[in-house]
């Protein structure tokens, strides 16, 4: 090993200050157990090497993907923006609690922990799914289930439940007529739950997706086709995501102009093209994506 040039603005580390935080209580004390140096070093190591080939190499990528997630934050005061109350709307707290996941995946891929930042996604598409679906039903008592960590509220219930919910059979027949797909059908699985099941063998570790499976190796390293694998679902997940929101608040619009203060407002459906237009032409789901994003020009 060695360390990184001085002037290579990576080789730092940063502390936030008493200033930066918007509630902070008396002064921070430093350190009082210091780690050991070399129990630092081997936790730190292939993730610290992991993050600098990477962002050596796909710095664009995670610009985009990192843009992506603060304009999901905008999403989030959108949404709450609707609301009498968000803690007792549905989108509102999964939104909240996707921003974390879809930060945690960015770093988790940043650093090469792929499986990780894999299942951090399944977790968005799971949440919304079902939170898309309370919304539009108001069942009371399944939201109370579902805070309480009931069982039965999981993905495929909710993506049951929402394929008989009036404004997602219109949105169905539109993609069956356009592209003879879906986004909830069971049989054959429509594109949420394809990629729902496709994140969800790296959540369980199922033969094929383990880290061992990936890397061959006993540690995070840098792999560009996981990686890059990685940033498409990102965007899938983005997409999806931000469909089943519009489905769920028709008036979500216009996010705040704090995003692009020097221009007009952004508004969801264009956040969706934007996504869209970053998946690779190549790939199978971009027609039923794109027949997605003309259902709300």
């Amino acid at each position: 090993m060695k360390p990184l040039d001085d002037a290579d603005f990576r080789a730092r580390r940063y502390m936030f200050e008493k200033k930066d935080f918007l509630h902070a209580e008396g002064e921070y004390s430093g350190p009082t157990n210091l780690i050991e140096e070399g129990t630092w070093i081997s936790i730190v190591a292939l993730p610290d090497d992991v993050s600098i080939r990477t962002s050596d190499k796909y710095g664009l990528q995670l610009e985009k993907i990192w843009d992506y997630w603060g304009m999901w934050t905008w999403v989030v005061r959108g949404i709450q923006a609707l609301t009498t109350n968000p803690e007792e709307s549905p989108t509102a707290i999964a939104a909240c609690d996707a921003t974390d996941e879809f930060q945690a995946a960015t770093y988790a891929a940043l650093v090469g922990f792929y499986r990780l930042a894999f299942s951090a996604l399944r977790n968005v598409l799971e949440q919304v799914t079902i939170a898309v679906h309370l919304t539009l039903s108001n069942d009371a008592k399944s939201f109370r289930d579902w805070r309480n960590g009931e069982e039965r509220v999981r993905f495929g219930w909710a993506a049951d439940m929402l394929s008989s919910d009036p404004a997602v059979v219109i949105l169905e027949k539109h993609l069956k007529a356009a592209t003879n797909d879906s986004l909830f059908a069971q049989t054959p699985k429509g594109l949420a739950r394809r990629c729902f099941v496709e994140a969800s063998k790296y959540t369980h570790g199922v033969a094929g997706f383990t880290d061992g499976d990936s890397r061959e190796s006993n540690g995070p390293i840098f792999l560009p086709k996981t990686f890059l694998q990685w940033c498409v679902t990102a965007l899938k997940t983005y997409a999806i995501v931000l469909h089943q929101i519009k489905l769920a608040h028709p008036a979500l619009n216009d996010l705040p102009d704090e995003i692009e203060p020097t221009g007009p407002p952004l508004s969801v459906n264009e956040f969706r093209r934007r996504v869209i237009a970053d998946i690779p032409p190549n790939d199978p789901e971009l027609v039923v994506l794109k027949s997605l994003a003309a259902f709300w020009p």
